[in-house]
C-alpha cells in the first residue's frame, strides 16, 4: 500500500493536470453556400495587416500583465471566452515561474494575415497566424470587429497542434466568404463540435466518424485516464466538455471547406470515497483562494477549439487553446 503522502501527492498533481494545454459573433446569412456577399474585403489589406499587428501586439503585452493596468488593457485587446481566459491566465502570473512565462509569451511583430471577411459579411473579421516567440510555434489569431473601422479584438489565440496543416482561405484582396448556413461543408459547425464534446468525455467517450483522429483528442482521453488512475480507487473522476458557441470562421479557397473556431466548457470533478487532506492546484489556489480540498472538487476551464470542416471527408481539428478560469473544491 502507498504511503499516505505519496497518495496525496498523486491527487494533488491529478488536480493540477487540468492547467493550460499549451492559452458570441456569428456569420451573416449571405447566400446558402457562404458566398452571397461581394467578393471584396470588409477592411482593405494594408489596413488589415495594420489592424492585425496592433492587435497581436496588444494581445501579447497584456497577456502578461499583472499590473493593475493590465485588466483595462485585456478588456481594449480580448473579447468573449478569450477575454475570460486571458483575465484567468493573469491572475496566476504571480505563481508563475519565469521559464513559464516566456513559454507563453506571443512575437509581436510578423504577424500574417491568412484572410479577411467581406464586405456586408457581420461580424468583420480577420484570421492571423503569428507564433510562440521562444519556440516558433505557430498561433492563429481570430479578430472581429463590430465595423471594418474596428477596434478588434482576440475572440480565439490558438496554438496550432503538432503537424496540423490549415489549407488556404481566398487571397486578402477579395476576402473570405462567411459560413452562413454551412451548405457544402461535410458536417455543420454544431455537429462537429458537439461529435469533438462526445468523443472526449470522460468516462465513455462516445466515437465518431464525424472527426479524425488528432493529438488534442488523444491528449485529453490519456489525461483523463491518468487522472481517474491516480486516484487510486479512492474517488472518481469525471470529465464533461459542454458546447458553447461557434465564435466566428471563414471558407477556404476554392470550396474546399471551411476553418470554424468553437467555445467549449470543460468541467473536470473529482469525488472521493474518504476524506483526505489535498493541496490543490497553484492555479486553483491563485483563482479561487481554494487552499485544500478534503471530499470534492469541479474545474471549470475554458476551451477554444479551432476545426477545419472539409467540402467532404472528415473534419479535424487545426489548434486549441485550454485555460482553467474558476472551480470549486471543500
Amino acid at each position: 500500500m502507498p504511503r499516505p503522502a505519496t497518495r496525496r501527492r498523486v491527487l494533488a498533481a491529478a488536480l493540477a493536470s487540468v492547467a493550460m494545454l499549451s492559452a458570441c459573433t456569428g456569420n451573416a446569412d449571405d447566400g446558402s453556400d457562404g458566398s452571397g456577399a461581394s467578393a471584396t474585403p470588409a477592411v482593405a489589406v494594408d489596413a488589415a495587416g495594420t489592424s492585425t499587428n496592433g492587435a497581436v501586439s496588444a494581445v501579447a503585452s497584456s497577456l502578461l500583465d499583472a499590473s493593475a493596468g493590465g485588466a483595462a488593457a485585456r478588456d481594449k485587446a480580448f473579447t468573449g471566452a478569450a477575454l475570460e481566459s486571458a483575465n484567468a491566465y493573469a491572475k496566476t502570473l504571480g505563481g508563475r515561474t519565469a521559464a513559464e512565462k516566456a513559454e507563453a509569451e506571443l512575437s509581436t511583430s510578423g504577424a500574417k494575415v491568412l484572410g479577411i471577411s467581406r464586405e456586408g459579411d457581420k461580424p468583420v473579421q480577420i484570421l492571423a497566424q503569428t507564433t510562440l516567440k521562444k519556440t516558433g510555434a505557430a498561433v492563429l489569431v481570430l479578430l472581429v470587429a463590430d465595423s471594418p473601422g474596428g477596434p478588434f479584438k482576440a475572440a480565439a489565440v490558438t496554438p496550432m497542434l503538432p503537424d496540423a496543416k490549415l489549407d488556404a482561405l481566398d487571397d486578402a484582396d477579395s476576402g473570405s466568404a462567411a459560413i452562413a448556413d454551412a451548405k457544402g461543408l461535410a458536417a455543420k459547425p454544431d455537429d462537429v463540435v458537439a461529435a469533438f464534446a462526445g468523443a472526449v468525455q470522460f468516462p465513455s467517450p462516445v466515437a465518431t466518424k464525424v472527426l479524425a483522429d488528432d493529438p488534442l483528442t488523444e491528449q485529453l482521453r490519456q489525461s483523463a485516464t491518468a487522472q481517474s488512475q491516480a486516484l487510486n480507487n479512492q474517488g472518481s473522476f469525471s470529465q464533461k466538455h459542454e458546447p458553447k458557441r461557434i465564435i466566428g470562421g471563414l471558407r477556404l479557397k476554392d470550396g474546399q471547406g471551411a476553418i470554424v473556431f468553437a467555445e467549449l466548457v470543460r468541467h473536470d470533478a473529482i469525488a472521493m470515497r474518504t476524506p483526505m487532506k489535498l493541496k490543490p492546484a497553484k492555479d486553483l489556489t491563485l483563482l479561487t483562494g481554494i487552499k485544500q480540498i478534503t471530499t470534492e472538487a469541479d474545474l471549470t476551464s475554458n476551451e477554444i477549439v479551432a476545426f477545419v470542416i472539409p467540402a467532404s471527408g472528415q473534419a479535424r481539428v487545426v489548434a486549441a487553446a485550454d485555460q482553467l478560469v474558476d472551480g470549486t473544491g471543500r
